[in-house]
């Protein structure tokens, strides 16, 4: 006979007694002590821990596993209860930092991988074996300790897991592609609770497809990567009036028409309204020189010497500098994404639209009351064949030949009364123009970059037909009963690319 209250649960969600509620058989399959539940003290800093707050979606229960096996048995037993009378979601989190809800539900259990974060160092075969879990700012902190890193991200905050899946822009890309080019073997969980190897010798399709294809196939329990030398890195931050736009995207045109002779150097520009720094819109440039070179010559020279009401230059270690790049939380956040060719006449053109979108959200509510951001990256086109001699991903781009620029744009709202939705269509108005302006002038790309992009974006089907095809049989084989496609619901689904 059931406990009693499981069978009261259960009557609750409409179900018979035979198929408990999803946090009841959690217990019952013996986690209960890896969840959190609504009338916990920690469930509410659970919720809040989300870096956007449109992610902070408050879930049946939340459980934390801390093994390969508990996520195992975990997906294994929320999949056998079946919807228990209502569309029973799961969504996985590793850190959380997505403002789509990708890794949030109201409608089922959150799997949250934060305590899978362990990071392990093998100097025999100089692979980072680290946990999806994982916060980029401590994966640094403990690789430093043996001198080397790995192709990670910048911002410190930023979990392993989603950024390493959507393929993953970093400083060190310049040499060895996308994060997920560096990763060499995946350990998967997949829908049936079977835990496998995806790597070059075993499952070789697997481990194509989750670079860069999400969450379509499986849940990463470690991602083994090739590790990097670490010495310290050169970092040059420097924010100046937008009087001075021209010179920062020159800069930026500049380091996306580079050659290999750069490859150490990464660089972003981005331009942003937020009255907390300054009254006015004010432009910012990012140079990284990874090796620590401080004087090399670069496109960014022209910007060093002009007067800027903030620098910060130092020498330091890339866990230093990403603890030190961080995103306040706590914002209604919105975000998308496009990708053009390297044209200075785009770029300037996105620097007048985003002055227009400033506007507009200033006609909405008080100055104060948000911020926008708006970034320009380079992508030389020495980068594109790095996937290929890396053993492949899916991001799409192995055998293009143009430089090119990435764009994203976003914004903040900081007070709950704000007019969000129709401040969301003011931005996804400008990334429309910015689209049409860049077809005008023949530099449109179809490359939608995933850990950028809108929810209304459909990243996956800009990877081309074939590569769709190759997901779509991937996950058919992996996963033939679509989990990941219906039970699994955040995210970008490769079910839902034609």
């Amino acid at each position: 006979m059931l406990p009693f209250s499981v069978v009261t649960a259960a009557l609750l969600y409409g179900v018979t007694a035979r198929t408990a509620p999803p946090c009841e058989a959690l217990t019952d399959a013996g986690l209960g002590d890896r969840l959190i539940s609504p009338d916990d003290v920690a469930y509410d800093g659970e919720v809040n821990s989300w870096w956007a707050k449109n992610s902070r979606q408050r879930a049946d229960c939340f459980i934390l596993p801390r093994t390969p096996d508990e996520v195992a048995t975990t997906l294994k037993t929320l999949i056998s209860i079946g919807n228990c009378g209502h569309q029973l979601e799961i969504a996985v989190r590793s850190g959380g930092h997505s403002a789509t809800g990708s890794s949030s539900t109201t409608r089922g259990v959150t799997i949250d991988l934060s305590h899978l974060n362990s990071t392990h160092y093998n100097p025999k075969t100089n692979i980072a074996s680290i946990g999806p879990g994982g916060r980029w700012q401590d994966v640094y902190a403990d690789l430093i300790k043996h001198g080397i890193t790995v192709t990670g991200g910048r911002d410190g905050d930023v979990g392993v897991g989603g950024f390493l899946l959507g393929g993953g822009n970093s400083y060190y890309s310049g040499r060895t592609g996308f994060g997920c080019d560096s990763v060499v073997n995946f350990e998967v969980v997949l829908a049936n609770g079977t835990i496998i190897n995806a790597n070059r010798a075993a499952n070789a399709d697997l481990w194509q497809v989750l670079k860069g294809g999400t969450n379509n196939f499986g849940i990463v329990t470690r991602f083994d990567m090739e590790a990097l030398p670490a010495p310290d890195i050169l970092r040059d931050t420097r924010f100046l009036a937008s009087e001075h736009s021209d010179a920062m995207v020159d800069a930026v045109v500049g380091f996306a028409g580079s050659d290999k002779s750069l490859a150490d150097d990464a660089f972003f520009m981005f331009l942003s309204h937020d009255t907390h720094i300054s009254a006015e819109i004010f432009v910012a440039g990012v140079h990284v020189n990874t090796q620590g070179v401080v004087n090399n010559t670069t496109p960014f020279d022209g910007v060093r010497a002009l007067p800027a009401f903030y620098n910060d230059t130092r020498v330091q270690t890339i866990a230093e500098a990403a603890a030190g790049s961080k995103v306040q939380s706590g914002a209604w956040s919105y975000v998308l994404t496009l990708t053009f060719d390297n044209d200075p006449r785009i770029a300037r053109r996105c620097v007048e639209l985003h002055a227009e979108f400033v506007a507009s959200l200033e006609g909405l509510m008080a100055p104060e009351d948000f911020y926008t951001q708006m970034f320009l990256q380079p992508l030389p086109s020495y980068r594109w064949p790095i996937g290929r001699q890396q053993g492949g991903n899916i991001l799409g781009l192995d055998y293009l030949e143009n430089n090119a620029l990435l764009y994203t744009a976003g914004f903040g709202v900081w007070v709950d009364s704000a007019p969000l939705e129709t401040a969301h269509k003011e931005l996804k108005a400008m990334a429309a123009k910015v689209a049409d302006f860049a077809k005008s002038v023949q530099g449109d790309m179809d490359f939608i970059y995933l850990n950028y992009a809108g929810s209304e974006q459909d990243p996956l089907g800009t990877y081309g037909a074939s590569n769709v095809k190759i997901m779509k049989d991937v996950a058919a084989k992996f996963d033939p009963t679509g989990v990941f496609q219906t039970r699994v619901a955040g995210g970008f689904k490769i079910s839902h690319v034609e």
